[in-house]
């Protein structure tokens, strides 16, 4: 055996495994998450833990964490842009958008950020603030990534 301790890397920290989000109604909202993103319940829900657990596509956790308190997901940047928490990463962002439209979830128009990719922000039920990206130059061919850039914004490039 060595006795040189194991050095762990500088660079400790994986991934992000779960994220808390306030709610009101935990049922209701994870009724809501399953009916317009197809979320599953990770756990069986337990009413004793006043939340419901779901799971994104990638094995992350979504904690529906039951307040009295005011929901406040929000905060202001430098500028006074009212900042989301959580970035969602999706493909055929187009579709998603067109599906929470139709669907009548409040959404801000779609944008086009440049190397970030195209971005548009939700809201849940209890009004907190999401993100939602897809980097189409990174998933999809350059004709396609231009095709759809063309669509959504009506711009020849």
């Amino acid at each position: 055996m060595s006795d040189v301790p194991h050095q762990q890397p500088l660079n400790a920290l994986k991934c992000v495994c779960s994220n808390y989000v306030p709610v009101k109604q935990p049922l209701r909202s994870a009724e809501w998450w399953q009916n317009h993103f197809g979320l599953e319940y990770a756990v069986p829900y337990n009413p004793a833990e006043f939340q419901a657990i779901l799971k994104l596509s990638d094995g992350q956790w979504l904690h529906l964490v039951e307040t009295d308190g005011v929901i406040d997901n929000q905060f202001p940047n430098k500028s006074g842009y009212e900042m989301f928490r959580l970035t969602f990463e999706v493909r055929q962002i187009e579709q998603l958008y067109n599906r929470l439209q139709t669907k009548g979830v409040r959404t801000e128009n779609l944008e086009d950020r440049g190397s970030c990719g195209i971005n548009f922000v939700f809201y849940d039920l209890d009004g907190n603030k999401f993100d939602v990206n897809e980097v189409v130059h990174l998933h999809r061919t350059p004709e396609e990534a231009e095709k759809v850039k063309e669509h959504l914004f009506h711009v020849a490039l």
